[in-house]
């Protein structure tokens, strides 16, 4: 296990939200987006909007834009 502080554990997890993401933006735009994937975009967004809205620095390391109409659910 490798340590890491708080900062660079909500960096690694806006990395691994936003990824995701667009994948299923992807999945989604082909068509090939099932309920459970719709629920798992959902839960994903609502989360990275949880770090914008808590998270002071969210602005300074990239999540400066509008979550939900990057990734509509």
């Amino acid at each position: 296990m490798i340590p890491a502080d708080a900062r660079e554990t909500l960096l690694d997890l806006i990395d691994e939200l936003t990824i995701s993401l667009e994948d299923l933006q992807r999945w989604e735009e082909c068509g090939d987006l099932d309920l459970y994937g719709v629920g798992i975009k959902t839960a994903q967004v609502q989360l990275l909007e949880l770090i914008q809205q808590r998270w002071e620095e969210s602005f300074e390391v990239g999540l400066n834009f509008d979550i939900e109409k990057r990734f509509p659910i």
